[in-house]
């Protein structure tokens, strides 16, 4: 017998009897029947796997196997409904995919037949997952993605990538572009905050802070003014989530200018990682390890959120640019302060955009530092003002963080 016609026919079973297997496994722990197991599976697939072989001698034979193969499916599906009653149909799509990886499988296509059937694996298991996150996402989350596809792959590429100003500053391309960037960044910690649920303050707060690390410590800090108990447990969820924010700064500027990226990398990546180590110092002092937390957050991918953050990117980029040009370093680092008090991603973004060649990389360093130093003070005292015994403790955290970045920037630059 042909040895590589014998291991691909090996092959095409293993594949089926895995899939199969899944099933059975997923079957028998819920006390279902089902109308296939790994067995069934597995000769679903070698029915494919002789189809495809028959099909060389005898031709339209692999047409008539689709058609039989697809009859008897169905046929068992709609036994199935009559029977018991109810509708499910991922094993019987699962063994139409069993049976085109047989097919696959003897055409020598064998690493595409190995992949499509792990994932095919990994998606039947996925169903208690799956359904948790079709009962948590909500019609307008659902229309919030399918407004960041149309910002990404109809709004985007229709726009002029080129200045189109008398002064050579407004680019709609790149503007856009960095809209789109915030509102999917905003709009993952958005949705891991909603699939997460009520999972306690550090989890919560670490989606948070990709999501809004001020929107977090203004609503822990207020929390803790309310009750006044588990001081630390707060304190650890405001640090962890401004802690992300320095790696969210981090992640800005990489997708935006790699070259840069690679000089702020250990600045921030310090300040993120002292951070955390506090945070979790903090973590560890405090008698109660879990308190639910509810961030009421307003979706962030909604179009009038995306024109204002591109308006704003716009008037950063123009004034970061002029600046430069008329008060040099200074007016970056100006500039960089004041928009640090109310927002670090447009500073951030702008700067990063800049650095590629308009402005020195290293003043386009100095100011997404000052600004996210800014703005890390303007939380603090957010915190502190709402919430004064957190004072201390944020006041330690903060100072770990700055001066992470200060070591990090001593030694990168």
């Amino acid at each position: 017998m042909d040895l590589e016609f014998l291991k691909l026919l090996i092959i095409s079973i293993l594949i089926g009897f895995s899939i199969g297997l899944e099933r059975s496994i997923r079957f028998n722990s819920k006390n279902i029947n089902s109308f296939a197991g790994s067995r069934t599976f597995a000769l679903i697939s070698l029915a494919g796997f002789l189809s495809a072989y028959l099909n060389e001698k005898y031709p339209y034979f692999l047409y008539l196997s689709i058609l039989i193969i697809g009859i008897l499916i169905i046929s068992a599906y709609f036994l199935k409904v009559i029977h018991y009653k109810k509708q499910g149909s991922t094993t019987h799509f699962a063994a139409i995919v069993t049976f085109f990886l047989g097919i696959l499988t003897y055409i020598g296509k064998v690493e595409y037949a190995i992949y499509i059937g792990v994932i095919t694996i990994v998606i039947l298991s996925l169903k208690p997952k799956l359904e948790e996150f079709e009962s948590k996402i909500s019609v307008n989350d659902i229309n919030a993605g399918v407004l960041l596809l149309v910002m990404t792959f109809l709004i985007l590429p229709i726009l002029p990538n080129k200045t189109i100003d008398p002064y050579h500053l407004f680019n709609p391309y790149k503007t856009w572009l960095m809209a789109v960037l915030i509102s999917a960044l905003s709009f993952i910690g958005y949705i891991s905050l909603k699939l997460m649920g009520n999972k306690g303050i550090l989890i919560t707060a670490m989606a948070g802070g990709l999501f809004s690390s001020t929107a977090v410590t203004f609503t822990l800090s207020k929390m803790y003014k309310e009750n006044k108990n588990n001081k630390y447990l707060y304190i650890a969820g405001i640090s962890i989530a401004n802690a992300i924010m320095f790696a969210r700064i981090y992640v800005e500027t990489l997708i935006v200018n790699k070259e840069l990226s690679s000089i702020i990398l250990l600045p921030f990546l310090l300040a993120t990682l002292f951070g955390m180590i506090y945070a979790y110092y903090i973590y560890k002092k405090s008698t109660v390890q879990k308190i639910n937390i509810d961030l009421k957050s307003k979706n962030p991918l909604e179009i009038d959120e995306a024109v204002k953050f591109a308006i704003i990117f716009a008037i950063i980029y123009a004034a970061a640019e002029l600046v430069s040009n008329k008060y040099g370093n200074l007016g970056i680092y100006l500039l960089s302060f004041f928009s640090g008090i109310t927002d670090v991603d447009a500073i951030t973004l702008s700067l990063s955009s800049l650095a590629t060649s308009k402005i020195p990389q290293i003043s386009a360093i100095n100011g997404i530092i000052i600004a996210s130093v800014t703005n890390s003070i303007v939380k603090f005292l957010i915190a502190a003002i709402v919430a004064k015994d957190l004072s201390k403790e944020l006041f330690l955290f903060f100072l770990l963080c700055f001066t992470g970045l200060g070591i990090g920037y001593l030694i990168a630059i």
